[in-house]
């Protein structure tokens, strides 16, 4: 039997801005196909009244590639495991800008600058984003952000008073699933970065990676970590399985359950901007539209850190075939 009368209730949590409880965000997990379809039109209605018709777009540069001490484990990018994604140092700054007025010609409304490593920490790579930043911000119309790792306080106001409008870090996944994931640092080094972030005087966009064999009770262990912290923005990923990585025998996510794990985050977190961004086109394929539906407002444009994306074109034509807006804001 349908179970309409709690799902009109967590929709009428989420449409008053309170979320969902964590009961009622644990219940989904037993949500059938046709209650997933009727909760849907709820996430609508929620997504639309706190985010209307626009969409959000955010565009990145892989700024620094390859050589990451980490080994976390879903990455293509650590020392630790032997893949075919790209290595080379630090981009020069206006290689950096070049790809920012690329991204604000398709659409993007914020362009993210994202290095491998620990830390931006070196000197001269700190002081040629800094001036990266300074020069988007003075020659485009975008909100810049930095995704740099486990970044000192100290730091970050530097690159604040670049210009900087946000800072990225994710925490990869919930703290009970954490070191399964990575062993060379911790979550309390994840959730102490993006503190470090907002001290600076950051935005902070934070989420995560799903589908990395954690449980649906972890998927909302992390929603609450993440609605605790109250950052700005979160963007979901979903696992591309990449060929050499830890975990490479994973398979993709059921774009069913992608949509619960989406309807979740809207419902726990119903006045946040969610974006999806990696492993979108793999996981929803030609039914890309329907992320909209379980609440995501927004979408990573153009290319991922080591894997390419769907071009932007098709991006902004599935956007307004919708009846959606692809929008710009300046930060």
């Amino acid at each position: 039997m349908m179970r309409k009368e709690l799902i009109d209730s967590m929709v009428e949590r989420a449409l008053a801005g309170e979320g969902i409880t964590r009961e009622q965000a644990l219940a989904l997990e037993s949500f059938s196909r046709e209650e997933l379809d009727l909760l849907f039109e709820g996430t609508t209605r929620i997504r639309e009244k706190y985010k209307g018709q626009d969409v959000k777009i955010c565009s990145i540069v892989n700024a620094k590639s390859g050589r990451c001490a980490e080994d976390c484990s879903f990455c293509g990018q650590s020392a630790a495991f032997k893949t075919s994604s790209p290595e080379y140092g630090l981009m020069e700054v206006e290689e950096i800008v070049a790809a920012a007025k690329e991204a604000e010609a398709f659409g993007s409304n914020e362009f993210s600058i994202v290095t491998s490593g620990t830390a931006l920490d070196d000197r001269r790579e700190l002081d040629r984003v800094i001036e990266a930043i300074r020069r988007i911000k003075a020659e485009t119309r975008l909100e810049v952000c930095c995704s740099l790792g486990l970044m000192q306080v100290e730091h970050l106001k530097e690159l604040k008073a670049a210009g900087l409008d946000r800072c990225h870090h994710n925490l990869e996944t919930a703290a009970s699933h954490f070191e399964q994931i990575v062993s060379t640092h911790s979550y309390e080094d994840e959730v102490r970065a993006v503190e470090n972030a907002r001290e600076a005087g950051l935005k902070v966009c934070v989420g995560g990676i799903f589908g990395m064999g954690e449980t649906h009770s972890q998927r909302v262990e992390l929603a609450f970590d993440i609605k605790d912290l109250k950052t700005h923005s979160l963007p979901i990923n979903f696992l591309k399985p990449l060929e050499g990585t830890g975990l490479e025998h994973l398979g993709l996510m059921d774009a069913y359950e992608a949509l619960r794990t989406i309807a979740l985050l809207r419902l726990v977190l119903p006045e946040m901007d969610l974006f999806v961004c990696g492993g979108r086109e793999e996981v929803f394929d030609d039914g890309q539209e329907r992320l909209f539906a379980a609440g995501a407002n927004g979408i990573l444009g153009g290319n991922y850190l080591t894997t390419k994306g769907q071009d932007p074109k098709k991006d902004i034509e599935m956007i307004e075939s919708l009846g959606l807006k692809p929008v710009y804001e300046s930060a």
